[in-house]
């Protein structure tokens, strides 16, 4: 009687939604592989990845999700451990074609730690949100969780895995919203991070796109010793410029000379005054930010002695924005100085907004992608038809791991892709439906964490393939190639489950 009650309290269209989209990968990578006899390929280790996966489902299903917050800092512990692993030469390891040492190998089987850590991140996240609940509009309260995230998300930069590691950051703020902390102090951490990342980042993508402009005005200058020299140093040329050759010889680049360097920092400066936006003009210029930024704290400052003298309680959703703003245009300036952004990292994260101007890379990922994905149109060119995205070395780099939706569309076109999102959505809709009709805090903060886990990867991934979103490395969960978040994404449905599951029982 107890079977067949709980096979009633099953949600079946969530399963059904999960297997459906785990088919269509099994299916997407069989057909970029038809052509090639090499024998049973990815599509093949997919569908095992499946078959582990749904075992995995079931089990986490069937342990009831309280016992599983219980051991909810052991979990967390031993995720942090594997990550460690990683880093150990002999133990961690780099497979070919990836850019870093994620994985672990048990025998015959790699893992990818960093994957398990999202889930084991999520349930001590959700047990420690309970515990603090009525304390969660104090900032001093939000401490935790950031020391909670920020502690994997370190060892997987080392790794270094940068996509992976930013997608720790939505995770911890949906999380924080659902469990009740002030609005105000979310929104001033979200803009602390993206300000204190985004300006440097800017100021990044500026340089490198101001480069050509750089080389045709010496060009027309006619400064051929110059022009020599750049062409070979590139991107090099602006840390160089700046004092800060973040390990980067000036002898490497033959801009060791104190006089080739002032001619070359005299032309750049006409190029930024002629070709630069005038929002690079000031964002670029050291002394207005800081001042900017020291003037808007000292304004939070008078604000908040005004309220401590007249209680003036909402002069509160005044000075805590300015400040905060203050504060992240100053952190900018510290970032901007001290972190070595390198190329390559910046290409990747900006290429999204201009991807003609870089060549290669991610440039080259988001020009082949964005027009697979259109060349389907309505219906599609048809199942076993992808010109740009099958073969051995197909047009669009990743299209059977990151960029497997491009795949997706091109063979199906709209309409396909419409009823893949649709199933691709409703996982994490149910989800948040169940988080809603939990019977405790902790079986709620739970399914909506995995809910953000898991929508944030869809989210994310369709958004670089079409070309709104910068080429993070992120996988489409249940379909991109990979048994870590195939088998990491359907254990944590079966937690859903097992919350569901448990919804009416004592």
């Amino acid at each position: 009687m107890m079977a067949d009650r709980n096979s009633e309290k099953l949600d079946y269209f969530l399963i059904f939604s999960v297997i459906f989209v785990v088919c269509c990968g099994v299916l997407t990578l069989y057909t970029q592989e038809a052509n090639i006899s090499d024998g049973p390929g990815r599509w093949y280790k997919q569908m095992i990845y499946g078959i582990i996966g749904l075992a995995f489902m079931y089990l986490m299903a069937r342990i009831n999700y309280q016992l599983i917050g219980s051991y909810a800092v052991f979990i967390y512990l031993a995720a942090l451990i594997l990550l460690i692993a990683t880093l150990i030469p002999g133990i961690g390891y780099l497979p070919e074609g990836r850019g870093a040492r994620s994985w672990i190998r048990l025998g015959p089987v790699g893992m990818q730690t960093s994957e398990f850590a999202k889930l084991a991140t999520v349930i001590l996240l959700g047990q420690y949100l309970v515990l603090r609940e009525k304390d969660m509009k104090k900032l001093s309260t939000l401490i935790i969780p950031f020391v909670i995230v920020l502690i994997p998300m370190f060892f997987i930069l080392l790794q270094p895995d940068f996509g992976t590691a930013v997608s720790f950051l939505p995770i911890l703020f949906a999380m924080l919203f659902l469990g009740g902390a002030d609005i105000l102090h979310i929104g001033s951490l979200l803009a602390l991070g993206g300000i204190s990342l985004g300006i440097p980042m800017y100021i990044e993508y500026s340089k490198l796109t101001l480069l050509p402009d750089v080389l045709e005005f010496l060009r027309k200058e006619q400064k051929t010793d110059l022009l020599s020299l750049v062409s070979q140093a590139k991107g090099k040329i602006w840390p160089i410029l700046e004092g800060r050759t973040l390990g980067i010889g000036t002898e490497k680049t033959g801009l060791e000379d104190p006089r080739i360097l002032q001619s070359l920092r005299e032309i750049v400066e006409t190029v930024i005054n002629e070709q630069g936006s005038i929002m690079f003009q000031i964002l670029y210029n050291q002394k207005i930010l800081i001042g900017a930024g020291v003037i808007l704290i000292l304004i939070s400052a008078i604000m908040i002695f005004v309220n401590i003298a007249r209680g003036l309680k909402k002069i509160r959703t005044y000075y805590i924005p300015i400040g905060i703003l203050g504060i992240s245009i100053l952190s900018s300036v510290v970032v901007y100085k001290t972190i070595p952004f390198r190329e390559n990292q910046v290409v990747r994260l900006t290429a999204f907004l201009n991807p003609d101007k870089f060549k290669q890379g991610a440039g080259y990922q988001l020009r082949a992608s964005k027009p697979a994905v259109g060349s389907g149109k309505f219906f599609g060119k048809g199942i076993m038809k992808g010109e740009m995205t099958e073969g051995r070395f197909p047009h669009v780099p990743e299209s059977g791991t990151d960029f497997i939706f491009a795949s997706w569309a091109e063979q199906t076109g709209f309409f396909g892709s419409v009823i893949l999102l649709f199933f691709l959505m409703s996982i994490p809709l149910r989800g948040l439906q169940v988080s809603f009709e939990s019977k405790d805090r902790f079986g709620s903060l739970l399914a909506s964490g995995i809910v953000a886990l898991i929508f944030f990867h869809l989210a994310i991934n369709v958004g670089i393939v079409i070309g709104l979103l910068p080429v993070t490395g992120v996988p489409l969960s249940f379909m991109s190639y990979g048994g870590s978040h195939m088998i990491m994404s359907m254990m944590a449905v079966g937690i859903i489950l097992s919350v569901k599951l448990r919804k009416f029982a004592n």
